[in-house]
């Protein structure tokens, strides 16, 4: 390295130092070849490697001949200046909950689900309790890989609800013995007016008829028996004024 001073001026091979009125300005020297900067002249001056605009790792070309002085080389399913727009049909996102994403084509996708996962983007847990019946009116709840019953009473209990207690038991039976006691007397009453309507109009036989006219033979006599109430009338009754003109002319004569 040499240097050499004149006047207020120092130079050396590798910088530039100018002193003026105790203000140091830093002046880097050129580079022999346009396209490197620096002190060493080691860095490439070009934007795609200061800035690096490219993006989704696509190529980036130096190129003076465009207005951005660079020119972008997309991978396939990418597009923009920078390559920042992304139309592949499988992107990080597009199938959720760890499902994997397969492209068929340019445009479509198929999702492959992990276990207990459904749709065309893995969005729906798996609904286990669509061949599942819990009985007593249960309630299938479904979860991850799994589903439960949820038993509407502390009187059943089991993996689908389908065991009952004592008391459950004991009722039912109460009730069906009940059932079969009213069914067996609403078909004994039917059987026993069928009959009746049968006797009755096929052969000519009324075993009420006597039970009806012993009635109507109470009927007749409570009502000849009925006491009655007699008014005397006179005929010749004189009336009230009269009468007791009469009484008057009597008392008088007397």
């Amino acid at each position: 390295m040499t240097t050499s001073n004149t006047g207020t001026l120092q130079t050396t091979t590798a910088t530039q130092v100018l002193t003026e009125n105790s203000v140091s300005v830093f002046v880097p020297k050129s580079c022999n070849d346009s396209s490197y900067i620096g002190v060493d002249c080691n860095i490439l001056s070009g934007p795609c490697d200061m800035i690096k605009p490219c993006k989704n790792n696509s190529t980036c070309t130096n190129n003076n001949t465009v207005v951005h002085g660079y020119t972008c080389l997309c991978l396939s399913g990418f597009s923009g200046i920078q390559c920042e727009f992304d139309h592949r049909p499988c992107k990080i996102h597009t199938c959720f909950n760890h499902g994997v994403c397969n492209e068929t084509s340019d445009t479509s996708f198929h999702c492959i689900c992990n276990n207990g996962w459904q749709g065309i983007h893995c969005e729906s847990m798996t609904n286990y309790c669509l061949n599942i019946t819990c009985e007593n009116s249960a309630i299938c709840r479904r979860s991850l890989l799994n589903y439960t019953c949820e038993c509407l009473s502390e009187n059943y209990y089991g993996r689908h609800c389908e065991f009952s207690t004592t008391k459950i038991i004991i009722y039912k039976i109460v009730s069906k013995s009940f059932a079969y006691i009213a069914i067996i007397a609403m078909t004994i009453v039917a059987m026993f007016i069928i009959i009746m309507d049968i006797l009755t109009y096929c052969f000519a036989i009324d075993l009420t008829r006597e039970e009806r006219e012993r009635f109507r033979q109470e009927k007749r006599g409570r009502k000849w028996n009925r006491p009655v109430n007699q008014k005397l009338i006179y005929v010749n009754a004189l009336p009230e004024p009269l009468k007791a003109s009469i009484s008057t002319i009597e008392d008088t004569t007397i």
